[in-house]
């Protein structure tokens, strides 16, 4: 995968089809988890606070998600595979946990903002995020 003519950058629609696949795994995830801390504080959470523990929790969660996958399952999270793309550094060697949370942290802050992130992929030759820029790392399709 080193020779870079043969390297395919992933494209929007793949993308977004992979994101839906992890956010419905993400969502039932943390349903369960929402479900069990209910349980174990004995009624829902109600107070401004607990709320707040609870929106904490799930960009936490999503942040051990995606860090999880691509570190132990080769740069690819269960909608990746079945979507057939990988996420690699720019330099194509192994990513690195920094790389991974900066990436994680970036393409949730563009995605917010009027999702810059990605319509950035529209407008550049190399269909990468904006995210991916920063964090240098890339998504490439896999066979």
């Amino acid at each position: 995968m080193s020779n870079s003519d043969t390297e395919i950058n992933a494209g929007l629609m793949r993308r977004l089809l992979a994101l839906l696949y992890d956010g419905i795994l993400i969502i039932g995830i943390y349903m369960s988890y929402v479900i069990l801390v209910t349980y174990l504080n004995g009624s829902a959470l109600e107070s401004q606070l607990e709320i707040l523990f609870l929106q904490f929790s799930f960009i936490i969660l999503i942040f051990l998600f995606y860090c999880y996958f691509w570190k132990f399952n080769n740069g690819q999270t269960l909608g990746m595979q079945v979507w057939k793309i990988k996420l690699v550094s720019s330099g194509n060697e192994e990513i690195n946990i920094n790389k991974m949370v900066l990436r994680c942290a970036l393409s949730m802050i563009f995605s917010l903002v009027f999702l810059s992130n990605f319509i950035f992929i529209i407008f550049n030759k190399e269909r990468k995020t904006l995210g991916d820029y920063f964090s240098k790392t890339k998504l490439l399709k896999v066979y």
